[in-house]
């Protein structure tokens, strides 16, 4: 007799939050299981109820953007370009989110129960972002005067840029993004610093 197969947790969620995301918070645990190649007995098992199964492949993590952000301005690249790299990265954590958000809100758990965080990710990347902008000003990198201000205007954006893309397609969300971002940083920045491009100065020639 042979050996039931060996599922390991992240094979588990990973085949959850695919089945959850195509068919919502009613798709049977049944389907589940069979992309696992195991029962739906065997699941429970392992996984308890389907609410349990549904937060541990669904419950929001922190922005993977704040490992940008953590050591704080680099002295080599300008601030507009770090900006912009740490909120794409930001987009791409949440045009992964936004769908998972969207199943949770709707499942019998309901978003205030499966949502709950000692700090929800988008408190999180403000409170980075804040600090950030905050280092990048004492160190004189910048002209703003309200660095939380900023965070909020550039996360809020971004957010409402992935919410209207995941509801209505790009033509709720117009505009490249890294354009549409780039823009937004200008608006709300002013550097202190030249822009790279116009600090790299030509060498003299010399005099043969």
């Amino acid at each position: 007799m042979s050996r039931p197969q060996r599922v390991l947790d992240p094979e588990i969620d990973e085949a959850a939050r695919a089945v959850f995301l195509a068919q919502g918070p009613s798709a049977p645990l049944q389907d589940i299981a069979k992309r696992l190649g195991i029962s739906q007995a065997a699941l429970l098992h392992r996984v308890g109820t389907k609410e349990a199964l549904m937060l541990r492949a669904l419950r929001p993590m922190p922005p993977t953007a704040l490992a940008l952000l953590e050591p704080g301005p680099r002295p080599d690249t300008s601030v507009e370009d770090q900006l912009l790299e740490a909120l794409l990265h930001h987009r791409d954590f949440l045009r992964r989110l936004v769908p998972w958000l969207f199943v949770l809100h709707y499942s019998e758990l309901g978003g205030a129960r499966a949502l709950r965080a000692k700090t929800p990710p988008p408190v999180a990347l403000r409170e980075g972002l804040t600090v950030w902008l905050t280092r990048a000003k004492r160190s004189r990198r910048v002209e703003l005067a309200a660095p939380k201000v900023v965070a909020e205007a550039l996360c809020g954006a971004l957010e409402a840029r992935c919410f209207n893309a995941h509801v209505g397609g790009a033509t709720y969300a117009p505009g490249e993004d890294a354009a549409v971002l780039r823009q937004l940083i200008r608006a709300l920045i002013v550097p202190s610093e030249p822009p790279a491009r116009a600090r790299k100065q030509p060498k003299p020639r010399t005099a043969r």
